[in-house]
């Protein structure tokens, strides 16, 4: 970071964002493996993905106006607890119905705590120092989503609910140690209108905004046929599920890796539409092609491919929300941001259930890469030149 930068505030939100998501992703393997050995269908394992993002995509949008309004840190602190609460409950679960009810309530967790902490990394940075401040805050988060499924996965030999109270324990510990030293925010100077309908029609009124939660949504769309349908596709192909967990480590070591040096780039270009293109584009052709491959070896490769694709997209997006907004509907705006991701998220895991079981899981691979890719033509006409310095 440079000497324009607060690296105080930024390094404790990527602290608390890698913690999370670390505890939060030593699940993500697993509860489809879980709820499977449990009863579940391939479908049922689909809503209970779809549960969760549901949840996170419909609180999303108003626990952003909340943090406008109250601050920033009470929602992520609320949001850790949150979390480490669902994996405490996953020890008690014996039906799918609960395993759904669980994750449920895991999406209320990331729905105060991600739009929050958005906010927050763009509250203590400086508008030229945006694409830095979200490279390393999006790298903590897939540092953690990285690490979070491989230690999952080789906790899990020793069972499914040992990996679950390791993720409980790991999120307290963050929440416990990191949560007092949180820095507050500078204070707005111009505060949240008291008109909630004119905060929000200045938020959707605005291109940059609306073409970003385009190219969001139907991203996770795509992304979220790994979450829900990776670990069932790895199992039938005979690969074991510390693979899989490797696997989901490798592509989110890649997106890490990549978002610090990408988020140089967009500041000194300031084309930040360029990489959200070329991230999107990458990625749709990396998800439409897991179908083709039943080996570890090749997956391995695609997964880490789409890592990068990722941190080009993502990386930018946050720049360019942050940078399109007034501090004072950040939250708004981050929370509309958070609500494509789970609500893309849930409508795949909703809808590519039933496309696998009818037709395979690499038409269902294909149909997310497809529509991602669709995505960008409504993103090139809505993002206006203007903002592309």
């Amino acid at each position: 970071m440079n000497r324009t930068y607060a690296p105080a505030p930024v390094l404790v939100a990527c602290a608390l964002t890698f913690v999370l998501y670390l505890g939060a992703y030593m699940r993500l393997p697993l509860v489809p493996l879980f709820a499977s050995d449990l009863g579940a269908t391939t479908v049922q394992v689909g809503m209970i993905n779809a549960c969760f993002m549901f949840a996170a995509a419909i609180l999303s949008l108003p626990l952003g106006l909340v943090s406008d309004r109250l601050g920033r840190k009470r929602l992520i602190v609320t949001g850790m607890a949150i979390s480490g609460l669902t994996s405490i409950s996953l020890l008690l679960v014996r039906t799918p119905f609960q395993v759904g009810a669980i994750y449920l309530f895991s999406g209320i967790g990331l729905a105060c705590f991600s739009p929050a902490m958005m906010s927050y990394v763009g509250d203590v940075s400086p508008p030229q120092s945006l694409g830095r401040a979200y490279g390393w805050y999006t790298s903590s988060l897939y540092l953690g989503m990285a690490a979070g499924p491989g230690l999952g996965g080789a906790i899990a030999a020793g069972g499914f609910r040992t990996a679950f109270f390791f993720s409980a324990a790991v999120i307290a510990a963050g929440l416990l140690m990191g949560g007092p030293r949180m820095p507050t925010p500078p204070v707005v100077i111009r505060p949240a209108s008291l008109s909630l309908a004119a905060d929000f029609r200045e938020i959707v009124g605005n291109r940059t905004v609306l073409a970003c939660w385009i190219a969001t949504f139907f991203s996770t769309y795509a992304w979220g046929a790994l979450f829900a349908f990776f670990p069932l596709y790895a199992r039938e192909a005979g690969i074991s599920v510390t693979h899989t967990g490797l696997i989901f480590t490798c592509q989110a070591a890649a997106n890490a890796v990549f978002r610090i040096p990408i988020g140089h780039l967009s500041d000194r270009t300031g084309k930040r539409e360029r990489y959200i293109v070329a991230g999107c584009l990458l990625f749709a052709l990396c998800i439409a092609l897991v179908g083709v491959f039943r080996d570890a070896v090749p997956l391995y490769l695609l997964f880490a491919g789409m890592g990068g694709a990722m941190a080009a997209a993502f990386t930018a997006i946050g720049a360019a929300l942050s940078e399109a907004v007034p501090t004072r509907v950040r939250g708004l705006a981050m929370g509309g941001y958070n609500t494509c991701i789970y609500g893309g998220f849930a409508v795949s895991a909703a809808t590519l259930g039933t496309v696998i079981t009818r037709f395979g899981f690499s038409a269902g691979f294909v149909v997310a890469g497809g529509m991602c890719a669709l995505s960008i033509l409504a993103f090139a006409l809505l993002f206006p030149q203007t903002a592309a310095r």
